[in-house]
């Protein structure tokens, strides 16, 4: 069993008013996927930014504290 199989990942799109929770291994496609089908390509939907703002702050303090 991978690491990835039981992580879910909050999705936003703010035009279509939805919120939802992917999987981890499923996440780029389906992202893509209802950009695809629903917004004509467009980068709408994405990961909660709340989310992808703490992971961004996470990485960040990883990167100085390895210095």
């Amino acid at each position: 069993m991978s690491e990835t199989d039981d992580v879910d990942v909050p999705v936003v799109c703010p035009e279509c008013g939805t919120e939802t929770r992917v999987a981890l291994d499923d996440l780029a496609e389906t992202v893509e996927a209802h950009n695809d089908r629903l917004h004509d390509g467009e980068d709408v939907a994405s990961v909660d930014p709340d989310l992808a703002d703490q992971l961004m702050d996470m990485v960040a303090d990883d990167l100085i504290a390895s210095e």
